[in-house]
């Protein structure tokens, strides 16, 4: 947007996110004195445990050998480290192709600065089985990616370990 639209809007959103109106802040307020909404936190706490954890056994259950992955204390995500060699973004198109999707690693680092081998897993949407499906498609296209590095060699290399990691401090 030209300079002088957007410092308008950015003042126009400033407003209402520093001083929303008082007839919202007393609208919110009785909600929240009134309602069960705490139960409903509840509720997705088991809705989402249940997911994480269809998640975490599929990933134990089926990613080939050097793959790793963070345990979520909380969150929606899982971050997924590929065994040696395999490149996160490169992979995409053809995990694509297998209806399956993720975010690479480097959408969350500055340019050229890591995540290569690295990608985000989401498991707030899926029902369960839909995330077991999901994880066994990525590991086809994992174990497939795997084989043509061994084939072809690759460029990259990266530590060769399996299973669970904790998340780093930045991540948790």
């Amino acid at each position: 947007a030209p300079h002088g639209v957007r410092e308008k809007l950015v003042l126009a959103n400033e407003t209402a996110t520093l001083c929303p109106s008082n007839l919202t802040q007393l609208t919110i307020s009785d909600y929240l004195a009134t309602q069960p909404w705490f139960d409903q936190v509840k509720v997705f706490r088991e809705v989402y445990r249940e997911r994480r954890d269809a998640l975490l056994e599929s990933l134990e259950a089926l990613m080939p050998p050097g793959t790793t992955w963070t345990v979520p204390a909380g969150g929606f995500y899982s971050w997924v480290t590929l065994p040696a060699g395999l490149d996160a973004t490169a992979m995409l198109p053809r995990a694509v192709a297998a209806l399956v999707a993720y975010v690479p690693g480097t959408g969350f680092y500055a340019p050229g600065a890591g995540g290569e081998h690295e990608l985000r897993l989401s498991y707030c949407y899926p029902e369960p089985d839909r995330i077991r499906e999901g994880v066994r498609r990525l590991a086809g296209v994992i174990e497939t990616e795997v084989e043509l590095a061994a084939t072809f060699g690759s460029p990259t290399s990266a530590p060769a370990r399996s299973g669970p990691t904790a998340p780093t401090p930045d991540l948790a």
